[in-house]
């Protein structure tokens, strides 16, 4: 195995949380759709190809900036590290080795030369023991694609069919290590990332930067988040009113990490999950995002 290398790569639970930080090269192949099942109401688990072989089920996480890998499923690739890297949850770190996949797609649309960190997954395989990886963002923000929740399929676009097709308002995303930020509405404009991850909003340090958040009254209850090195307890509190791209939740559940290494390495205020919507469409090309668009 090569040196360690001295980058940080941030993860946190797909079970919970996602972000994590890593890039790839990419091959974009014509346009598909593809169905998914869902479970416990936010994990979206997809078949995916892996050099060449398949199919295997992988979660998919937009708010993993990398993929990840079990290291049973490595093994069995019969892959070879290039490296090691700093694997950073909420929970704690871990050095994992990095590899390179020959190639990953699914359904028609395929990158070739995907970086993947390999894990024990062990939150992943524990709500399903097949799942073999974890699809993050380093394959997916080569794509313009729609997440549609109400018939469990991811759409991919091949030039701009589907944007031509659909109707709402267009937010501007920042892309932060490859991952899709947006802002909230309002006068406490919030930076999130858009989580397919996350079962619930979470913002970090929410209450002692954010004293202008319309908070429920009542004690916050403490809440696990789980992750792949470990687990920490926040804090659910609930929101009156939020409202995002014109999207408005009322007494909406919050998960407030309070400590200050909470948001260590981000640069965003929490991480929106994609399941409080309908659908939600990605245009990476030029860098929107609808939210239940018609």
């Amino acid at each position: 195995m090569k040196e360690r290398s001295k980058s940080k790569f941030l993860v946190c639970a797909a079970v919970l949380i996602g972000g994590l930080c890593v890039f790839a090269s990419a091959q974009t192949l014509a346009a598909s759709t593809t169905q998914f099942k869902l479970l416990n109401g936010n994990v979206i688990v997809i078949s995916v190809t892996v050099n060449g072989a398949g199919p295997y089920e992988f979660l998919l996480d937009t708010g993993s900036n990398t993929t990840l890998i079990s290291a049973e499923f490595a093994r069995a690739l019969r892959l070879r590290p290039i490296d090691s890297v700093e694997l950073v949850t909420v929970a704690g770190s871990r050095i994992v080795p990095r590899a390179q996949l020959e190639s990953l797609a699914v359904g028609a649309k395929a990158v070739k030369n995907l970086e993947a960190l390999f894990s024990d997954l062990r939150e992943a395989r524990a709500i399903k023991p097949e799942i073999r990886g974890v699809l993050g963002m380093n394959f997916l923000a080569r794509f313009n694609f729609l997440i549609n929740y109400r018939e469990r399929r991811i759409e991919f676009e091949d030039e701009d069919e589907l944007e031509k097709g659909l109707r709402g308002a267009r937010l501007p995303i920042e892309l932060n290590e490859g991952r899709a930020l947006i802002t909230s509405d309002g006068k406490e404009r919030l930076r999130l990332a858009l989580d397919s991850g996350a079962s619930t909003l979470i913002l970090f340090n929410a209450s002692g930067r954010r004293p202008g958040l319309n908070w429920e009254q009542g004690e916050p209850q403490p809440l696990r988040a789980n992750s792949n090195l470990g687990s920490r307890i926040l804090w659910q509190k609930r929101l009156r009113g939020f409202s995002i791209g014109g999207v408005n939740f009322y007494n909406l559940p919050v998960a407030v990490m309070e400590s200050k290494t909470a948001g260590e390495g981000r640069i965003e205020d929490g991480l929106l999950p994609t399941s409080l919507f309908q659908s939600v469409y990605f245009n990476h090309r030029k860098k929107f995002v609808m939210l239940n668009p018609e």
